[in-house]
């Protein structure tokens, strides 16, 4: 299985918290764990101090992404995305690296099993 991730990041380092990113660097993860960078998709900074006016923006351009990587993210904000089916990870270094580690030690596979696992088994 391959999977799209987004990284809150302007470019080399995940430095965005997710209200407030400006910009997501996506990567596609194969299976034998080669990975590419897809594009830079710049978005509209909704957020600032707080987010009144929701995350369905940021829902919707990551919508083909299975895990998004940001420096920071709020509770309500963290829920609402895993309430969509997206996986979401605090993280902080540089995307290849972070990239590199996910392929090398299957993550992402391991992150869904243990969620499967875990509605499974209550």
């Amino acid at each position: 299985m391959s999977y799209r991730i987004a990284f809150a990041s302007n470019g080399e380092y995940i430095d965005q918290h997710f209200g407030s990113a400006r910009y997501f660097q996506v990567y596609d993860l194969a299976d034998n764990g080669n990975h590419a960078h897809i594009e830079t998709r710049k978005m509209e900074a909704l957020c600032t101090d707080s987010c009144d006016g929701g995350f369905d923006h940021l829902l919707k351009a990551l919508n083909d992404c299975d895990a998004v990587f940001i420096n920071k993210i709020g509770q309500t904000a963290a829920a609402f995305m895993i309430s969509q089916g997206k996986r979401v990870f605090e993280a902080s270094g540089r995307v290849e690296d972070i990239m590199a580690k996910l392929a090398e030690e299957n993550f992402l596979e391991e992150e869904k099993e243990k969620t499967l696992e875990q509605n499974i088994h209550g």
